[in-house]
């Protein structure tokens, strides 16, 4: 089994992605809102965490393949083309009105 520090960051981010999963399918979140400058209260945070939960997920089972060395080279590479398809999609949600609210419905009066 080969090692390396691509190794380490694939188990590390396959963690992660696996926690935020996780915390998505019971309705939290540990990592999409917190230290961003993106307002929870502009999206319609149910339509994000039903997209975002699988995204994370599949990003997890991605990360452990590519860290395990379970697949071929060719499968490799098929896998961190997935992966870029899934960041595509990360950035689709926040970028997207479909994902968010009515402007200035979440947000206080002054």
């Amino acid at each position: 089994c080969e090692g390396g520090f691509m190794d380490l960051i694939f188990w590390f981010m396959g963690g992660l992605c696996i926690a935020e999963g996780i915390d998505l399918f019971m309705g939290k979140d540990f990592m999409i809102f917190v230290g961003t400058n993106v307002d929870k209260s502009d999206y319609d945070v149910d339509k994000v965490y039903a997209v975002e939960k699988w995204l994370f997920l599949a990003d997890a089972l991605l990360s452990f393949a590519m860290a395990s060395h379970i697949l071929s080279e060719p499968l490799e590479w098929v896998c961190m083309a997935v992966f870029g398809l899934t960041l595509v999609a990360h950035v689709y949600v926040f970028k997207s009105k479909r994902f968010r609210k009515e402007p200035g419905s979440g947000k206080k009066k002054k």
